[in-house]
């Protein structure tokens, strides 16, 4: 039985160089079948930074040369100073995932977005793990660098939340309990949790750097920063997925290396 086709979206820029090689040797190694899969790296390019425009050079001829079986595509994101403004640290990222979207949205055949941090190299099964879970969106676990957090330990990069939309009280007027709602999504009240050693986490909100998102997700949602500018685009994205009706799971089972410049892996 043929496996659903794949789109394999990787946001990237020069700041992410020292990660390049760890990518592209952990999708040659990928354990799905390769006519089912294509690989497309958004790379941030911007005007008057020769060192951005250096590194979409040795990107695209390090994909050729890497020879991969699988189709693979170099695309670019320009970014606008309206778009720093809008979106701040987090443009450079932001701007490749809208230029992803929009590719695999016209190529119709393929039913899954797998979205990759730059810094993100999946270990060989990760995709079929990901694949077997079934869900809306379907996250590996991922622990952030121990210069994020405050107790310097590399913690696992998922939430759950103080409160849900559904507990916004039905007898409000109309007009507070969608004040409620949008400060729901544009605030994100989310408390870290205690990880249960295995199993499937549901409605939770996850840095994405390994998603594994539905065709249907993207029809109706991206990814941008909320104008409560609190929290960074991925987490918007799993606040705009629980207020679509969409699942937002976390297979505990599977985890994705998190690579830093250093040369450590978390």
């Amino acid at each position: 039985m043929p496996k659903p086709k794949v789109y394999i979206g990787i946001p990237i820029g020069f700041t992410k160089e020292y990660s390049t090689l760890y990518m592209l040797a952990s999708l040659r190694n990928l354990d799905y079948p390769p006519d089912e899969l294509k690989v497309t790296f958004a790379v941030t390019c911007i005007k008057g930074h020769d060192g951005s425009i250096a590194y979409r050079d040795k990107l695209k001829a390090l994909v050729t040369s890497a020879n991969m079986p699988y189709e693979t595509n170099v695309i670019e994101s320009w970014p606008t100073p309206e778009d720093f403004q809008r979106f701040s640290s987090y443009f450079g990222v932001i701007c490749n995932l809208h230029e992803l979207r929009l590719d695999f949205l016209k190529q119709t055949e393929y039913e899954y977005f797998w979205l990759l941090g730059g810094d993100n190299p999946p270990p060989r099964n990760t995709l079929r793990k990901l694949m077997r879970t079934k869900g809306d969106v379907v996250s590996a676990v991922i622990h952030q660098r121990p210069l994020k957090s405050d107790n310097g330990k590399a913690y696992p990069v998922v939430w759950s939340r103080y409160w849900m939309v559904n507990d916004i009280p039905h007898n409000l007027e109309p007009e507070l309990r969608e004040e409620l709602r949008t400060a729901w999504r544009e605030f994100a009240f989310l408390k870290n949790i205690q990880l249960p050693a295995k199993g499937v986490l549901h409605n939770v909100a996850f840095g994405s750097g390994c998603s594994l998102v539905s065709r249907q997700v993207l029809e109706y949602s991206g990814y941008v920063l909320g104008y409560g500018a609190t929290h960074s685009e991925d987490l918007h994205f799993c606040q705009n997925l629980a207020l679509l009706g969409f699942d937002a799971k976390v297979n505990l089972g599977t985890v994705c290396m998190h690579f830093d410049s250093g040369g450590q892996v978390y």
